[in-house]
């Protein structure tokens, strides 16, 4: 390509850059004029000045629900990724001949990770009523897709002629399966449990918004009843809770593992872990069983309700095909323009955020904001504008675009920290400012990684924006819950079918324009 091409090129790319974010725009505002955001951030200022003072007097009420919602991130994660280990055999191709099995169990699990898991919730409390039973078992469903991606992705990077070098002593399976992938798994078991503790972690604080037990059922109660005093003091909870989970998952994912221990050590350790294991299992077992707190009967009865359901998903309505197409079409809109607008702002709040472009003590404060962004649960924010807008796509936009905006200027700003100095020093010695450098140079040249971090946003926002649905922010997540509430399997199962093939689709075309941006 000759220079006059190039420069034509970049000028046209800039120029439908410009015509795409002032059609956005324009479509943004065709449905709201500006008396209409005036109003609704009128209300907001004015809900937000009912939440102070803080009332403190229903602090100790909140302690069982807080307990409910540790309970139910810790144990579900525990008992996931015991149960994923267990049939991380089933899931890969690294230690039986026949793929079949394997591609089969790991196609069902993929479309389930397609599901939001308030839908799940949902579901469950629909089959076994409110409480804390349907909470975890959302949650250790959900952990347990997460963990046997993770450990499948792991497991199949074991080198094959070590497996075949085992294999030839004439071991068993269990024997290859043990030694060979469980003891390459075993530096990365914790990162993994941490990791997924930091999800559910957000995820059972708003369980409750559905009747899965936890603080969030106390949230939407004192919604409900208009004490916007408590609703702080319950989201300022949430906030500690989850950044302090974080926090602790980051202590132990950081650690270094001590390479050089003495023969003791390894002795001690090795038996130390038999020891620990099991007691962790069947402990957690043990209080789970108490604290879940279901009876047989209702137990049995969920199950025959479950039965049902089956039957349902299994003959979709088609006849609501339609109505599932329109709202499917406003989830994507709001995923797509909380996304567009989330990743322009990134640009700018990352390079505010970034300690070797902006400086350290000046990226301290961007930091802190980002990171109260990003823990603030999105649901919780679609609750606040659902208060001022009332129910629509805006409320869902707004709540997306906050925590997006938040995640993005994370993920991009660690990019962006990452870069070698030798880089910074040759971008000033062109004698250009930090912004334009940054904007001019450092933005193009890592472009491609922006476009990846931004795709992979996409590909969770539509989950997100279905799941704000359900709290009346629209979208099809609205159409699950009301046919949910009345148990309309077969228009359910049409809701559903839609959603995952959706979901699908998209992520198989994120892939493929994330390869074709690298190269």
């Amino acid at each position: 390509m000759n220079l006059k091409n190039f420069i034509i090129k970049k000028s046209l790319n800039k120029l439908l850059l410009v015509i795409s974010i002032i059609f956005l725009i324009s479509i943004s505002f065709e449905f709201y004029s500006s008396n209409d955001f005036s109003v609704g951030f009128s209300r907001i200022q004015n809900l937000l000045k009912r939440m102070f003072p803080i009332d403190f007097s229903i602090l100790n009420e909140l302690k069982q629900p807080i307990l409910e919602t540790i309970n139910i991130a810790l144990f579900s994660t525990i008992l996931a990724l015991f149960t994923a280990l267990l049939v991380l055999p089933l899931t890969t191709n690294v230690l039986f001949k026949l793929k079949v099995i394997p591609r089969i169990i790991s196609a069902i699990f993929s479309i389930f990770r397609t599901i939001p898991f308030l839908i799940i919730a949902a579901i469950l409390v629909s089959l076994f009523s409110t409480g804390v039973f349907s909470g975890f078992i959302c949650m250790y469903i959900i952990n347990l897709l997460t963990a046997s991606k993770l450990l499948k992705e792991y497991a199949e990077e074991v080198d094959v002629k070590h497996l075949e070098a085992i294999e030839c002593l004439g071991v068993s399976k269990f024997a290859i399966y043990k030694t060979a992938i469980i003891s390459n798994l075993k530096p990365v078991i914790i990162s993994v449990y941490f990791l997924m503790l930091e999800s559910s972690i957000r995820g059972a604080s708003v369980l409750g918004l559905v009747g899965a037990g936890g603080i969030g059922q106390r949230l939407w109660q004192e919604l409900n009843h208009l004490r916007y005093d408590r609703v702080s003091l319950i989201i300022l909870i949430l906030i500690l809770l989850i950044f302090i989970m974080d926090m602790i998952s980051y202590y132990f994912r950081s650690r270094e593992y001590k390479i050089n221990v003495t023969y003791n050590d390894f002795i001690l350790k090795k038996y130390s872990v038999k020891v620990i294991l099991p007691a962790v299992l069947l402990g957690s077992v043990i209080y789970v069983s108490k604290f879940v707190n279901i009876t047989n009967e209702r137990f049995l009865l969920g199950l025959k309700q479950l039965k049902v359901l089956i039957i349902g998903l299994f003959h979709p309505d088609t006849n609501y095909f339609g109505k599932m197409l329109s709202e499917l079409l406003v989830s994507l809109e709001i995923a797509l323009f909380a996304t567009i607008f989330a990743a322009i702002t990134a640009i700018f709040t990352s390079y505010f955020s970034s300690v070797n472009l902006f400086g350290k003590y000046n990226a301290v404060i961007c930091k802190v904001v980002i990171n109260i962004l990003r823990t603030f649960p999105p649901i919780i924010v679609a609750l606040i504008f659902f208060r001022g807008f009332g129910p629509g796509m805006i409320s869902s936009f707004f709540a997306l675009y906050i925590y997006t905006v938040g995640v993005i200027t994370k993920m991009y700003s660690e990019v962006l920290e990452s870069i070698q100095e030798n880089i910074l020093l040759t971008t000033k010695s062109l004698g250009l400012g930090s912004f334009v450098s940054y904007i001019k140079i450092i933005f193009n040249g890592y472009f491609p990684e922006f476009i990846s971090i931004v795709l992979y946003r996409f590909e969770s926002n539509i989950k997100n924006s279905t799941i704000l649905g359900m709290v009346g922010a629209g979208g099809i997540g609205h159409l699950l819950v009301n046919n949910i509430e009345y148990r309309n399997w077969n228009r359910i199962s049409t809701l559903l079918i839609g959603l995952c093939i959706t979901i699908i689709i998209i992520e198989n075309i994120s892939y493929i324009i994330r390869i074709k941006v690298k190269k």
